[in-house]
């Protein structure tokens, strides 16, 4: 009986367009083509079943085989996507303590700028309340503070009556005089 090529790669469990190259590749002649459908006869029909079991029960063979490669592939990969994963693990937690450790070392220098705050302020509180106590008992040294700017521009009189200017350098023309 004539099979068809649909017919042998249904038997054959294979994708029709390896027999069409089969039998492109042999040069093998249908019987008889009706409707663009090619029948192949027996002894045709057979040379091609013959090769593609003989092809496919090598495969199978290495099949058995290939699994066992690719399921110690598998193997292999997830052993390595396990390394890489407890590896990331790993440095999650190094980065998780670094970051631990930097938020302490900000939280201490917070503090610390607090307490340095807090005593700058206790300063400078304690410096005016000293000064108002100055104040009380010194009125003078108050002017003296406050308006320093004039006793370096101002003439001053001196006991011998002669006008002479002051300033920063007046004790050496004293001494000259």
């Amino acid at each position: 009986m004539d099979k068809t090529v649909p017919e042998l790669a249904e038997e054959l469990d294979i994708n029709k367009l390896r027999i069409y190259r089969y039998i492109k590749k042999q040069n093998i002649k249908p019987v008889r083509t009706d409707k663009n459908v090619q029948y192949f006869d027996e002894t045709a029909s057979n040379a091609i079943l013959s090769h593609f079991k003989d092809i496919s029960g090598s495969h199978g063979s290495n099949d058995k085989e290939s699994d066992t490669t690719s399921d110690t592939a598998e193997n292999a990969l997830i052993e390595l996507k396990d390394s890489i994963i407890s590896r990331q693990d790993k440095e999650i937690k190094q980065l998780y303590r670094q970051v631990e450790n930097l938020q302490r070392t900000i939280d201490q220098q917070n503090k610390q700028f607090d307490q340095q705050q807090q005593l700058e302020l206790e300063s400078i509180r304690i410096f005016k309340k000293n000064m108002m106590i100055d104040t009380e008992y010194h009125p003078d040294t108050e002017s003296d503070i406050h308006d320093t700017s004039n006793d370096t521009k101002s003439d001053t009189v001196d006991t011998r009556g002669d006008n002479k200017k002051g300033g920063l350098f007046s004790w050496l023309r004293h001494s000259k005089d």
